[in-house]
């Protein structure tokens, strides 16, 4: 097999797929990639249903039982370059050590860099064992820049721009007109304390006692506190809702909130922004640096500042619908900074 063919196979070692990550796949497939991907099952609490490209081949990760069995999987595939997700899988930091594997390494890492100790031990460990091994690395964006320099990668080796949102879905012709649009909030997300929706209930019944006119708050998902959720006229539950129907239900909201305390990117937010949505996202959300702008496409709250969440989403639902479109148009201008295009061309430097 010559180089110029090889050249443009790759390989993914993956942990879970997502709709947007499979739209990425097939557009760089459209522009001459042959993709190979490893990846774990579907989330239970995320059960989506995907439909794969047959052109781009999938394994399950459970096919392979031990790193060994990876080495001769991928010895046998000949890529031109192997992208990695993280440090989790064990087995799959074991292939990158193996000195027969010697195809071009990228690691994938959205963490962001929160100055602990545990971060800190990691980054020097990370330095000493494994920074060799990779030849550069690919973060969603800013948040994940500091770590990216501690693990001792050179600002010429860092690349960003590692998620983006399935423009197919997720743009303004799949949405109703704006003067449709209902005074509805709208949440999506797991239901768990790290998503910070139990504050969200707690505000929205307190603000929305307080209106004349009143507002809904819509959530989409499902996790642990499902059966401790706040049950209110006002608020309606969906459930696990699949991508394909999320749509309708996001068609008909004015704004979206993600309080979450942790959060390491958030595609959603750029999903909900690309749709044209005033946002009121919490300074803890990864991607909030990038698809944000503080007053003027919504709001950026902390957790940290008392009553900051709540003062900021009565603001926001006190806002006239002038002034929530102009917002929204904002938020449009916002969610290009990051496409399926730069996505495609930032494949292409990194494997040049």
């Amino acid at each position: 097999m010559t180089q110029s063919i090889r050249s443009k196979k790759i390989l993914f070692l993956f942990t879970e797929l997502s709709g947007y990550i499979l739209n990425s796949f097939e557009n760089a497939l459209s522009s001459g990639f042959d993709i190979h991907v490893i990846n774990y099952p579907v989330n239970k609490e995320a059960p989506f249903k995907f439909t794969k490209n047959k052109n781009i081949y999938y394994c399950d990760r459970d096919q392979f039982k031990s790193s060994h069995d990876l080495s001769i999987f991928i010895k046998n595939l000949n890529p031109g370059a192997i992208f990695i997700s993280g440090w989790l899988d064990k087995n799959y930091l074991n292939v990158i050590r193996n000195p027969s594997i010697k195809f071009k390494k990228i690691l994938m890492l959205d963490n962001p860099w929160r100055g602990t100790l545990l971060q800190n031990l990691w980054a020097f460990y990370f330095k000493l064992f494994y920074k060799s091994k990779f030849n550069c690395i690919w973060i969603p964006g800013e948040p994940q820049l500091k770590y990216a320099i501690k693990l001792g990668f050179k600002k010429k080796d860092i690349f960003e721009g590692l998620y983006t949102c399935n423009n197919k879905i997720f743009n303004l012709k799949n949405t109703l007109s704006l003067t449709n649009k209902s005074k509805v909030l709208l949440f999506i997300g797991r239901y768990s304390e790290e998503k910070g929706i139990k504050e969200l209930w707690q505000n929205f019944v307190s603000i929305n006692s307080t209106l004349d006119s009143k507002w809904q708050l819509w959530c989409v998902g499902t996790g642990n506190l499902w059966d401790n959720r706040t049950l209110d006229k006002n608020i309606k539950h969906f459930g696990f809702v699949q991508q394909e129907k999320i749509i309708e239900i996001i068609s008909k909201a004015y704004i979206f909130v993600l309080p979450s305390k942790y959060e390491p990117w958030g595609v959603v937010l750029h999903e909900m922004v690309s749709i044209g949505k005033p946002v009121l996202v919490s300074d803890n959300v990864g991607s909030s640096s990038c698809f944000t702008n503080n007053g003027v496409n919504g709001f950026v709250f902390s957790h940290k500042k008392e009553n900051d969440f709540k003062i900021k989403m009565k603001k926001l639902m006190e806002l006239s619908n002038d002034e929530l479109k102009k917002m929204g148009k904002e938020s449009v201008n916002l969610s290009k900074r990051i496409s399926v295009e730069s996505w495609v061309q930032t494949l292409n430097k990194i494997y040049d």
